[in-house]
Order: C-alpha cells, then structure tokens, then sequence
C-alpha cells in the first residue's frame, strides 16, 4: 500500500510527516476485512478496485490539505468512495432497469457505516462522487475535491499502460504537420 498510479513517489519517499499522517487518517478502513476484498475486482481495467479508492483517497487528501480544508475526511472518503462487493460490468443492472452510477455509492456509504462512524464530510464525499454523472451534487467543497480525484485517477486508470502507444502516433502527426 505504498504506491499510487502517477504519483512520482510513493509514500515512503514522500515528505514524512505528510505521509504518515495521511496513513494515520485511513489506517482503520484498510484494516477492515470486507474492505480489503475490494483487491478481488478489477477497476477501470488496470487496476484494482482497493487500488482506485487509494490513489483516489491520496489525491483527495494532497489536494484538500493543499486548499487549507479538510484533508482527513477527503481521504477517508476517498477510501470509502466505492465500496461496494460486486463486479460493476454485469449486465445484471441494465436486466434491473438500475444505474450503477446511482446506485453505488449508496451501497457504498452503507457498506462503510457498517463499520465506521461517519462524518457529514465523509458521507458527502462517497454519496455524491459520481458528478456530474450521478444526479447528487457534492454540497462539500472536500465533496468536490473527491469527484474531481475521482475522475483524474479513473483517466490515469484507464490510461495505463497506453501513452506509450500513442506517443509515437502523435509525434508522427506532429512531424508531417512539420513538413508542410
């Protein structure tokens, strides 16, 4: 638990003092034993879902401690975010007439208050994630800072592994651009 997707360094070669505490505010959630089922799902296809909810949960707290709010519950509910136990690629929503977009973070924050007591911050942070897909808008700015973590790690995740195959693509396009 010591690397996130585009981070430069991990959390051993971070500044120490902010990488402990950073560990300190999330080290309870990773210690629960539902919690760290979320290594079995495979998320946004390179990682794992436990995988997502850390990078999420560490640029949600470098974020939120940078702007001067709430840095331990921006973690927390970016450790929490998507907590929920099943595969999300089934089809068996769509069959359901459900959205997992709606759905999730619900059964998320349910999942979590089994085992934690929540802040408001917190419970903000996991409900209201998916904006602006999902039909909630975070009412916290470490609210916002969650959703924003959210989509910057998912775009990495998705990513991975594929900027080296469009780099030469790209530069090609840019050399012919060049020749005329």
């Amino acid at each position: 638990m010591t690397k996130v997707l585009g981070s430069r360094e991990t959390f051993l070669e971070a500044d120490k003092e902010t990488s402990m505490e950073f560990l300190r505010d999330v080290s309870d959630i990773v210690q629960i034993e539902e919690y760290d089922k979320l290594k079995e799902y495979t998320h946004h296809r390179s990682t794992t879902r436990y995988q997502h909810c850390l990078n999420v949960a560490w640029y949600s707290f470098l974020w939120a401690k940078g702007m001067g709010l709430d840095a331990k519950s921006a973690a927390r509910g970016g450790m929490l975010h998507d907590f929920y136990l099943y595969d999300s690629n089934e089809d068996y929503f769509k069959k359901m007439g459900v959205s997992h977009i709606a759905l999730h973070p619900k059964i998320a924050l349910q999942n979590a208050e089994k085992y934690l007591v929540l802040n408001e911050t917190e419970k903000d942070c996991i409900l209201n994630h998916m904006w602006p897909l999902g039909d909630r808008k975070p009412e916290t700015k470490e609210g916002y800072v969650v959703c924003m973590a959210d989509k910057y790690c998912a775009s990495m995740e998705w990513g991975h592994g594929k900027a080296e195959k469009i780099v030469p693509i790209v530069k090609e396009i840019f050399d012919s651009l060049g020749e005329n």
